[in-house]
């Protein structure tokens, strides 16, 4: 199980960031815990550019990505402080990532009172309509009198205090289960049982069952991804293994929430370039964990022309190349013959044919040595795509070696 928990201060020195650490030892058998210092994030501000909100980006994954949320809060001023209040406004403004999330509050203070007064008004926050978590009841975790609870190592050493915290944090990995099996429930019932299972879907082509076409997504060799007409993230193959780690928590998030800040604009210049028909098709052929993969972005249309949305595929295709590398085009393809079945000369070869339209990708019949064949990735930007026809003049594609995995866009700037 995955808790992230989140140090409530920036201060160099903080009891609540020790307290954080040693659940992060003590209870190391029964979850992962994470400790994140929300001092990293840069003040909360609608105004703040994307360029400057890739670590707010990162840490909506993390959110989105863990079983459930600790805060640590110590207590300013009957409150909580403004850098954990920033942090908040990061994950509720205009972004979903904190909602039905189970969460736990715990805090450490000087006083006797420890941080009561803050938690209050901590349990406040989260339960309030933009934040939206599954916050767990009771279970208050107040440590008070710091200095005689701390031993100077950082352990914490009141006996009372440490069976408090262990009752309320396995009350509350309880608590996360109880999610996760009704999560579990709903979705094995959604694999076992289609909405419609008998339905079929018939097409111009021939006649498909849900669960066929269920199956043709999971078996595909590549991975599919789609951002509908408004801009949202609607839909994902569920391939295993796939290159792009999606997560049904993204569904519903717009093109800048589940994009990394730095990619944003690469990503919307290309859904533009869809939406005003200046283009059908990118590509970008990149280096992805280990590998070389291919991700192709089409824009979807329906037979009117109408744009409906972005389909991003992605795969690897190393297989491809290792047979290419291997000489699998180097045998006829009907006979399995070599081209070449003596060892006299070769007769001249004729212009190779694209296969897809029959063009020959020599622009003459000469074999003039001052105007030798432009190579794939030497092409003028005016060449027309073979695959739909659409130029490629005007590319939004970042360059290659400085491609973004998920997106293609550059994070040079980053």
């Amino acid at each position: 199980m995955k808790i992230l928990a989140f140090v409530g201060t920036n201060a160099d020195f903080s009891y609540n960031r020790l307290l954080l650490r040693f659940m992060k030892k003590h209870f190391k058998q029964m979850a992962d815990i994470e400790i994140y210092e929300v001092g990293k994030l840069p003040p909360f501000s609608v105004d703040t550019p994307l360029s400057e909100q890739t670590e707010v980006w990162k840490l909506k994954q993390k959110v989105k990505e863990a079983d459930g949320l600790v805060f640590s809060t110590p207590e300013y001023d009957h409150g909580i402080p403004a850098v954990l209040k920033s942090a908040i406004e990061w994950l509720s403004y205009k972004t979903k990532v904190l909602s039905e999330k189970p969460a736990m509050i715990v805090g450490v203070a000087y006083g006797r009172q420890a941080s009561a007064r803050s938690q209050v008004q901590m349990r406040q926050i989260l339960i309030s309509p933009d934040c939206n978590t599954n916050l767990i009841p009771g279970n208050e975790v107040l440590i008070g009198n710091v200095r005689n609870t701390f031993a100077k190592d950082g352990r914490l050493v009141d006996q009372e205090a440490i069976d408090n915290l262990e009752k309320c944090f396995e009350h509350f990995i309880e608590y996360i289960q109880i999610f996760q099996d009704v999560d579990k429930g709903e979705h094995n019932m959604a694999v076992k049982q289609p909405t419609i299972s008998d339905a079929y879907i018939q097409f111009p082509t021939g006649r498909l069952s849900l669960k066929e076409v269920q199956q043709i997504f999971s078996t595909i060799p590549f991975e599919i991804d789609l951002i509908d007409s408004t801009n949202h993230f609607a839909w994902f193959s569920d391939k295993p293994n796939r290159e792009h780690v999606r997560n049904t928590a993204s569904l519903g998030e717009t093109v800048q929430e589940c994009h990394p800040p730095m990619a944003v604009p690469a990503v919307m210049s290309i859904i533009n370039s869809f939406r005003e028909g200046k283009k059908d098709v990118v590509t970008r052929p990149l280096w992805m964990n280990g590998h070389r993969s291919l991700i192709q972005y089409y824009a979807l249309r329906d037979i009117n022309g109408h744009y409906l949305g972005t389909i991003e595929f992605t795969g690897s295709v190393e297989y491809i190349l290792n047979l290419f590398e291997n000489g699998a085009w180097s045998k006829d393809a009907t006979t399995g013959a070599s081209k070449n079945t003596n060892d006299s000369a070769p007769e001249e070869e004729e212009p190779a044919v694209d296969a897809s339209t029959g063009a020959s990708e020599s622009s003459d019949d000469s074999d003039d040595e001052e105007n030798p064949p432009v190579a794939a990735d030497e092409r003028p930007a005016e060449e027309t795509d073979a695959t739909t026809g659409a130029s490629e003049t005007g590319s939004v594609d970042a360059e290659d070696n400085t491609a973004d995995a998920s997106t293609g866009a550059s994070e040079t700037d980053d």
